[in-house]
């Protein structure tokens, strides 16, 4: 498998590890002897410490007690954002998902003005994200249908809205719609 050159993201995860590594040595006790204590094998805690393997609270808890860290690691694994509880090939999906919602980029206003309609134009206002508010919607939407009932087509907008792009049709062309 190659290596790619992506540049590799920090995490919680890796500085709680690096809280435990550190806590490890202060207290002069091996990543063998600390496995030991806890039950886990070695490979676990060198994970842990590297932050590739997320701490779990009742193991936060359990060292703790042993490396006498009045509840450090408890608090940071608790502190942990939700987004970063998710394994990491899941977390640039949730990004990018993220992103996608917040473009809706459907094409839906892909009919010339002129064929407009009012219950279309509403639709086409009622799926921006985030919504706008009920004011702000019915100017928009007063904004397009105004265009629409124009018996000629204008030299051009008064002035494009925020959120509902115009199409210019050719080059040359006036607006419509």
């Amino acid at each position: 498998m190659q290596k790619t050159n992506k540049p590799q993201k920090i995490t919680s995860w890796h500085v709680i590890g690096a809280q435990l590594s550190h806590f490890r040595k202060a207290a002069r006790i091996t990543q063998p002897e600390l496995a030991e204590q806890v039950g886990l094998h070695v490979d676990t805690i060198g994970s842990i410490e590297q932050g590739r393997r997320p701490l779990k609270l009742d193991l936060a808890e359990t060292l703790d007690e042993l490396l006498s860290t009045k509840g450090v690691l408890a608090i940071a694994v608790a502190k942990v954002p939700e987004r970063e509880k998710l394994p990491a090939f899941v977390q640039d999906l949730v990004e990018h998902e993220e992103k996608a919602l917040t473009l809706l980029s459907y094409q839906n206003q892909v009919v010339p003005g002129l064929l407009q309609t009012e219950p279309y134009a509403q639709e086409v206002v009622e799926c921006l994200y985030p919504p706008p508010d009920p004011d702000e919607a019915a100017e928009w939407i007063s904004g397009l249908m105004s265009h629409t009932r124009s018996p000629r087509c204008s030299a051009g907008p008064a002035g494009p809205s925020p959120r509902v792009p115009r199409r210019r049709r050719g080059a040359g062309s006036r607006w419509c719609g």
